[in-house]
C-alpha cells in the first residue's frame, strides 16, 4: 500500500487531498496542530499526527515519527500554510518572520528530513503546494506571495538536486480555490469593512478597498475536492515536469504571462487591482 504524508488536513486543499488518497486505498498520514481534535469532514482512515510549522524542530520530529511508524512516504504533499493581507510597509518584522517560518522554513525542514530515506530507496515524490501567487504578486499579498516565490525557487533547486536519485519534485500552483484561508486573512466585511477593520496606514485604505472588491467579486472558484483531483494527477505524472498550474484562472493567467510578458500582465492587472490606472 503506497504511503502519503499530507500537511495541513484541518480544512481546504489538504483535507480534500487526504480524503482522496484515503478513498484510493493509500496509507495516509495527515498533520494538524492538535491531533486530539479530529477535523470535521476528514476521512476516518486518515492517521493524524502533530505538526506546528511555526515551531522549529516540529517538522523534523514529525518525519522521524512517520518513518519509524510506517516507513518512508512515497509522497510528501506539503499543503499547509498561512496568509497575510496588508501593505508591506505596515507589516512588522515579527509578521514576516512568522509567515516565512510557516510557509517556507518549516516546509524546508520537513523536506530535508524525508529526503535521506527517499534517496536511499531511490524513489519518491515531493509535491509542494506553492500558488499562482508564487509566479505573480498581488498587491497587499506581498508578504504571502514572497513566501510562495521562495518555495518555487526551493522546488526548482530540489528538482535539479534530487533528479539523479529518482525523486520527482512537483510545484503545484493553485489559482482561486474556495478555502477557509481567505476568510482567516481578509477582513470580515470584505470590501465593505470599516476603517477599524482595515489595519494599516490611512494612505493605503482606498487601494485596500479596491483590492478587496476585486477579490470579493471572484465568483469562479474551484472547490478543494476538484483541486485535489488535479493535484493527484500531477503527483501521478511520471514525467520530470516541475510546475502544474491548477484550479480557477491559474492556467489562463500563467499562459497570458508567458505570451505577453510579465510587465504587460503586471500593468494590465494594476488598475483592476488598485482601482487606478
Amino acid at each position: 500500500m503506497p504511503i502519503v504524508l499530507v500537511t495541513g488536513v484541518s480544512s481546504g486543499i489538504g483535507r480534500a487531498c487526504a480524503n482522496l488518497y484515503a478513498e484510493r486505498d493509500w496509507a495516509v498520514t495527515g498533520t494538524v496542530r492538535d491531533p486530539a481534535k479530529r477535523p470535521e469532514g476528514l476521512d476516518g482512515r486518515v492517521t493524524l499526527d502533530q505538526l506546528d510549522l511555526a515551531v522549529p524542530g516540529s517538522s523534523a520530529a514529525l518525519a522521524e515519527r512517520v518513518i519509524a511508524r510506517g516507513g518512508c512516504p512515497d509522497v510528501l504533499l506539503s499543503s499547509a500554510g498561512t496568509m497575510l493581507f496588508g501593505a508591506i510597509e505596515d507589516m512588522s518584522s515579527d509578521q514576516f518572520l512568522q509567515i516565512f517560518q510557516v510557509n517556507l522554513f518549516g516546509q524546508i525542514e520537513l523536506i530535508r528530513a524525508v529526503v535521506p530515506a527517499m534517496r536511499e530507496r531511490g524513489s519518491g515524490t515531493i509535491a509542494n503546494v506553492t500558488s499562482l501567487g508564487g509566479t505573480i504578486t498581488f498587491p497587499f499579498f506581498g508578504a504571502y506571495n514572497s513566501t510562495k516565490w521562495a518555495f518555487e525557487g526551493i522546488s526548482e533547486g530540489l528538482w535539479h538536486e534530487l533528479k539523479p536519485f529518482g525523486i520527482r519534485v512537483k510545484a503545484i500552483e493553485p489559482g482561486f480555490v474556495e478555502t477557509a484561508i481567505w476568510g482567516k486573512a481578509l477582513p470580515a466585511g470584505g470590501s465593505k469593512a470599516g476603517d477599524s477593520e482595515l489595519s494599516g496606514s490611512e494612505a493605503y485604505l482606498p487601494y485596500l478597498r479596491a483590492m478587496l472588491a476585486f477579490e470579493t467579486h471572484i465568483s469562479n472558484r474551484t472547490t478543494p475536492e476538484e483541486t485535489a483531483v488535479e493535484i493527484a494527477a500531477a503527483i501521478a505524472d511520471e514525467s520530470d515536469r516541475l510546475r502544474y498550474p491548477v484550479a480557477a484562472y491559474a492556467r489562463a493567467i500563467t499562459r497570458a504571462r508567458r505570451l505577453l510578458g510579465a510587465r504587460a500582465i503586471m500593468r494590465f492587472f494594476h488598475g483592476r487591482w488598485m482601482g487606478t490606472e
